[in-house]
Protein backbone atom coordinates (compact mmCIF):
# COMPACT_ATOMS: atom_id res chain seq x y z
CA UNK A 1 0.00 0.00 0.00
CA UNK A 2 1.31 3.40 -0.84
CA UNK A 3 1.24 5.90 2.03
CA UNK A 4 -0.53 9.18 1.21
CA UNK A 5 2.60 11.23 1.86
CA UNK A 6 4.42 9.24 -0.81
CA UNK A 7 2.14 10.89 -3.35
CA UNK A 8 3.63 14.27 -2.39
CA UNK A 9 6.87 13.87 -4.31
CA UNK A 10 7.62 17.27 -5.78
CA UNK A 11 5.09 19.08 -3.56
CA UNK A 12 6.52 18.57 -0.06
CA UNK A 13 8.01 22.07 0.04
CA UNK A 14 5.13 23.90 -1.60
CA UNK A 15 2.92 24.28 1.47
CA UNK A 16 4.71 27.31 2.95
CA UNK A 17 4.95 29.14 -0.38
CA UNK A 18 1.27 28.41 -1.03
CA UNK A 19 0.15 29.80 2.33
CA UNK A 20 2.27 32.92 1.88
CA UNK A 21 1.00 33.49 -1.67
CA UNK A 22 4.47 33.10 -3.18
CA UNK A 23 3.57 30.53 -5.84
CA UNK A 24 3.20 31.57 -9.46
CA UNK A 25 -0.30 31.38 -10.91
CA UNK A 26 0.34 28.15 -12.81
CA UNK A 27 2.09 26.52 -9.82
CA UNK A 28 -0.72 27.60 -7.49
CA UNK A 29 -3.33 26.04 -9.76
CA UNK A 30 -1.30 22.83 -10.03
CA UNK A 31 -0.84 22.65 -6.24
CA UNK A 32 -4.54 23.21 -5.60
CA UNK A 33 -5.34 20.32 -7.95
CA UNK A 34 -2.86 18.23 -5.95
CA UNK A 35 -4.45 19.29 -2.64
CA UNK A 36 -7.81 17.98 -3.80
CA UNK A 37 -6.42 14.42 -3.68
CA UNK A 38 -3.73 14.63 -1.00
CA UNK A 39 -4.79 14.62 2.64
CA UNK A 40 -1.17 14.85 3.79
CA UNK A 41 -0.60 18.19 2.02
CA UNK A 42 -3.99 19.52 3.11
CA UNK A 43 -2.98 18.83 6.71
CA UNK A 44 0.35 20.58 6.20
CA UNK A 45 -1.36 23.62 4.73
CA UNK A 46 -3.88 23.77 7.57
CA UNK A 47 -1.05 23.77 10.13
CA UNK A 48 0.49 26.82 8.40
CA UNK A 49 -2.79 28.70 7.91
CA UNK A 50 -2.07 31.11 10.77
CA UNK A 51 1.43 31.93 9.61
CA UNK A 52 0.57 35.04 7.52
CA UNK A 53 -1.28 36.57 10.46
CA UNK A 54 1.65 36.00 12.82
CA UNK A 55 4.15 37.39 10.32
CA UNK A 56 2.04 40.51 9.90
CA UNK A 57 2.65 41.28 13.58
CA UNK A 58 6.42 41.53 13.07
CA UNK A 59 7.43 45.17 12.59
CA UNK A 60 9.51 46.21 9.61
CA UNK A 61 12.70 46.94 11.52
CA UNK A 62 12.74 43.50 13.11
CA UNK A 63 12.10 41.80 9.78
CA UNK A 64 14.94 43.74 8.13
CA UNK A 65 17.36 42.96 10.94
CA UNK A 66 16.59 39.25 10.65
CA UNK A 67 17.00 39.33 6.88
CA UNK A 68 20.34 41.11 7.24
CA UNK A 69 21.86 38.29 9.28
CA UNK A 70 24.39 36.41 7.17
CA UNK A 71 24.50 33.24 9.27
CA UNK A 72 21.71 31.92 11.45
CA UNK A 73 22.60 31.31 15.09
CA UNK A 74 23.78 27.82 15.92
CA UNK A 75 21.27 27.47 18.68
CA UNK A 76 17.82 28.93 18.72
CA UNK A 77 16.34 29.59 22.14
CA UNK A 78 12.81 28.31 22.67
CA UNK A 79 10.09 30.92 22.31
CA UNK A 80 8.70 32.38 25.55
CA UNK A 81 5.63 30.62 26.82
CA UNK A 82 3.55 33.80 26.62
CA UNK A 83 4.46 34.54 22.97
CA UNK A 84 1.08 33.71 21.46
CA UNK A 85 -0.94 35.59 24.13
CA UNK A 86 1.31 38.63 23.65
CA UNK A 87 0.94 38.47 19.89
CA UNK A 88 -2.84 38.13 20.22
CA UNK A 89 -2.96 41.10 22.60
CA UNK A 90 -0.88 43.21 20.21
CA UNK A 91 -3.19 42.24 17.37
CA UNK A 92 -6.27 43.36 19.35
CA UNK A 93 -4.64 46.67 20.25
CA UNK A 94 -3.63 47.24 16.61
CA UNK A 95 -7.19 46.51 15.47
CA UNK A 96 -8.60 49.00 18.00
CA UNK A 97 -6.16 51.68 16.81
CA UNK A 98 -7.06 50.94 13.19
CA UNK A 99 -10.76 51.34 13.92
CA UNK A 100 -10.15 54.54 15.89
CA UNK A 101 -8.14 56.14 13.11
CA UNK A 102 -10.61 54.94 10.49
CA UNK A 103 -13.45 56.58 12.40
CA UNK A 104 -11.37 59.70 12.97
CA UNK A 105 -10.54 59.87 9.27
CA UNK A 106 -14.20 59.51 8.33
CA UNK A 107 -15.23 62.28 10.74
CA UNK A 108 -12.47 64.52 9.46
CA UNK A 109 -13.51 63.90 5.86
CA UNK A 110 -17.15 64.64 6.71
CA UNK A 111 -16.18 67.87 8.45
CA UNK A 112 -14.06 68.89 5.49
CA UNK A 113 -16.92 68.14 3.12
CA UNK A 114 -19.26 70.34 5.18
CA UNK A 115 -16.66 73.10 5.34
CA UNK A 116 -16.30 73.01 1.57
CA UNK A 117 -20.00 72.63 0.82
CA UNK A 118 -21.13 75.59 2.92
CA UNK A 119 -19.18 78.31 1.09
CA UNK A 120 -19.85 76.68 -2.28
CA UNK A 121 -23.59 76.58 -1.60
CA UNK A 122 -23.51 80.15 -0.39
CA UNK A 123 -21.66 81.22 -3.52
CA UNK A 124 -24.11 79.45 -5.82
CA UNK A 125 -27.06 80.93 -3.98
CA UNK A 126 -25.54 84.38 -4.19
CA UNK A 127 -24.93 84.08 -7.93
CA UNK A 128 -28.31 82.54 -8.78
CA UNK A 129 -30.25 85.10 -10.84
CA UNK A 130 -33.40 86.45 -9.28
CA UNK A 131 -36.44 86.09 -11.54
CA UNK A 132 -37.95 89.51 -12.29
CA UNK A 133 -41.66 89.10 -12.99
CA UNK A 134 -44.10 91.72 -14.23
CA UNK A 135 -47.73 91.33 -15.29
CA UNK A 136 -48.00 93.12 -18.63
CA UNK A 137 -51.54 92.08 -19.63
CA UNK A 138 -54.54 90.29 -18.17
CA UNK A 139 -58.20 89.80 -18.80
CA UNK A 140 -60.88 87.38 -20.00
CA UNK A 141 -60.76 85.19 -23.09
CA UNK A 142 -63.73 85.73 -25.38
CA UNK A 143 -65.62 82.80 -26.95
CA UNK A 144 -64.70 82.12 -30.58
CA UNK A 145 -67.18 79.23 -30.79
CA UNK A 146 -70.13 77.98 -28.79
CA UNK A 147 -68.67 76.72 -25.52
CA UNK A 148 -69.64 76.70 -21.82
CA UNK A 149 -66.01 77.25 -20.80
CA UNK A 150 -64.94 80.51 -19.16
CA UNK A 151 -61.31 81.54 -18.82
CA UNK A 152 -59.06 84.40 -17.75
CA UNK A 153 -55.35 84.92 -18.38
CA UNK A 154 -52.29 86.81 -17.24
CA UNK A 155 -49.33 87.65 -19.47
CA UNK A 156 -46.19 87.84 -17.30
CA UNK A 157 -42.74 89.03 -18.38
CA UNK A 158 -40.00 86.87 -16.79
CA UNK A 159 -36.36 87.70 -17.62
CA UNK A 160 -36.98 88.39 -21.30
CA UNK A 161 -39.49 85.55 -21.78
CA UNK A 162 -43.26 85.41 -21.41
CA UNK A 163 -45.29 83.17 -19.13
CA UNK A 164 -49.03 82.71 -19.60
CA UNK A 165 -51.11 81.85 -16.53
CA UNK A 166 -54.71 80.80 -17.09
CA UNK A 167 -57.79 79.93 -15.05
CA UNK A 168 -60.37 77.82 -16.87
CA UNK A 169 -63.73 76.82 -15.37
CA UNK A 170 -66.02 74.09 -16.66
CA UNK A 171 -69.73 73.95 -15.74
CA UNK A 172 -71.24 70.97 -13.93
CA UNK A 173 -73.35 68.60 -16.02
CA UNK A 174 -75.69 65.67 -15.60
CA UNK A 175 -73.38 63.63 -17.78
CA UNK A 176 -69.66 63.02 -17.83
CA UNK A 177 -67.50 64.64 -20.44
CA UNK A 178 -63.76 64.79 -20.96
CA UNK A 179 -62.45 67.58 -23.14
CA UNK A 180 -58.84 67.64 -24.19
CA UNK A 181 -57.83 71.29 -24.41
CA UNK A 182 -54.64 73.16 -25.29
CA UNK A 183 -53.12 76.57 -24.51
CA UNK A 184 -51.60 78.36 -27.53
CA UNK A 185 -49.94 81.71 -28.16
CA UNK A 186 -49.63 83.44 -31.53
CA UNK A 187 -46.77 85.86 -32.22
CA UNK A 188 -46.88 88.97 -34.34
CA UNK A 189 -45.00 87.18 -37.15
CA UNK A 190 -47.62 84.42 -37.22
CA UNK A 191 -45.58 81.83 -35.29
CA UNK A 192 -47.82 79.60 -33.15
CA UNK A 193 -46.70 77.71 -30.04
CA UNK A 194 -48.52 75.23 -27.81
CA UNK A 195 -47.62 75.88 -24.19
CA UNK A 196 -49.80 73.38 -22.31
CA UNK A 197 -52.51 70.74 -22.63
CA UNK A 198 -54.97 69.19 -20.17
CA UNK A 199 -58.20 67.20 -19.90
CA UNK A 200 -61.26 69.01 -18.55
CA UNK A 201 -64.04 67.40 -16.52
CA UNK A 202 -67.43 68.84 -15.48
CA UNK A 203 -67.46 71.15 -12.47
CA UNK A 204 -63.66 71.47 -12.35
CA UNK A 205 -61.34 74.51 -12.41
CA UNK A 206 -57.93 74.23 -14.06
CA UNK A 207 -54.97 76.59 -13.97
CA UNK A 208 -52.72 75.66 -16.91
CA UNK A 209 -49.63 77.72 -17.64
CA UNK A 210 -46.69 77.77 -20.00
CA UNK A 211 -43.70 79.84 -21.07
CA UNK A 212 -42.63 81.04 -24.50
CA UNK A 213 -39.27 82.49 -25.48
CA UNK A 214 -41.05 85.42 -27.13
CA UNK A 215 -41.03 88.78 -25.38
CA UNK A 216 -44.44 90.06 -24.24
CA UNK A 217 -44.58 92.64 -27.04
CA UNK A 218 -44.29 89.82 -29.60
CA UNK A 219 -47.35 87.93 -28.27
CA UNK A 220 -50.47 88.97 -30.19
CA UNK A 221 -53.01 86.33 -29.10
CA UNK A 222 -53.68 83.81 -26.33
CA UNK A 223 -55.98 80.94 -27.31
CA UNK A 224 -57.70 77.85 -25.93
CA UNK A 225 -58.13 75.15 -28.57
CA UNK A 226 -59.70 71.71 -28.58
CA UNK A 227 -57.86 68.55 -29.61
CA UNK A 228 -58.79 69.03 -33.27
CA UNK A 229 -57.24 72.54 -33.31
CA UNK A 230 -60.44 74.58 -33.24
CA UNK A 231 -60.14 77.87 -31.33
CA UNK A 232 -62.75 77.96 -28.53
CA UNK A 233 -61.58 81.03 -26.59
CA UNK A 234 -59.13 83.81 -27.46
CA UNK A 235 -57.70 87.10 -26.25
CA UNK A 236 -56.18 89.35 -28.91
CA UNK A 237 -53.51 91.74 -27.63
Amino acid sequence: MIESHELCDGYTTWDGAYVLGALAREDRREYEEHLAGCEHCRTAVSKLAGLPGLLSLVDGDTALSIAAQEDPPETVPPPPTDLLPRLADQARKRERRRRFWSLGGALTAAAAAVAIAVPVTATVAAREPVAVQQVVAEGALRPEAETPITATFKLIAVNGETRVDMRCAYPPADYEYYWKLELWVVRADGTQSKLSEWTAEPGEVYTPDGTTSAEPAEVKAVQVRNASGKVLLAANL
